[in-house]
């Protein structure tokens, strides 16, 4: 199943640099194989650890969460420091300014979030998530898995 929200939004996950956008629109940026790769593992390791509607909601929830943690503790931690850290952080200002940008923005997703959390899905529905993980983020070792209960299975067919 092709992922076009790898070549959209995995700009955002993948760059090296993330304000480096200066000279192309980052939506036209195309990743690496090794930064395609890298996230299409994120993609499908989040989707086989939650694997269904409800779990993608809370585990998305709990990712903004983190990252507004971890945000508002570099915001604290870069207005409370010495000079010293000052001097070394060129455009400090700056990176305050967009750190507190992304912080607002991270506060409409989780508005957001909260509507998108009064849905209740049917089991039925939630069936369906369930099953279409399975064809969207098959898990790499599941071959590995049935040739080891094969031969699990062989042997304890022999001692019996």
């Amino acid at each position: 199943m092709s992922r076009p929200s790898a070549q959209r939004l995995g700009h955002l996950l993948m760059a090296s640099d993330p304000w480096d956008f200066s000279e192309q629109d980052p939506s036209e940026q195309k990743p690496s194989a090794q930064e395609q790769a890298r996230f299409e593992q994120m993609h499908d390791g989040l989707l086989r650890r939650q694997g269904s509607l409800r779990g993608q909601q809370e585990q998305l929830w709990a990712c903004i969460q983190a990252m507004q943690s971890l945000t508002a503790s570099v915001v604290q931690q870069l207005t409370s420091d010495p000079p010293s850290l000052e001097r070394r952080i060129i455009g400090r200002r700056q990176v305050l300014s967009d750190l507190r940008a992304v912080q607002a923005r991270l506060l409409s997703v989780e508005v957001l979030l909260e509507r998108t959390g009064e849905v209740e899905w049917p089991q039925l529905v939630e069936r369906l998530a369930q099953e279409l993980v399975g064809e969207m983020a098959p898990d790499p070792q599941c071959e590995q898995r049935m040739r080891l209960n094969q031969l699990l299975e062989r042997s304890s067919s022999r001692d019996d």
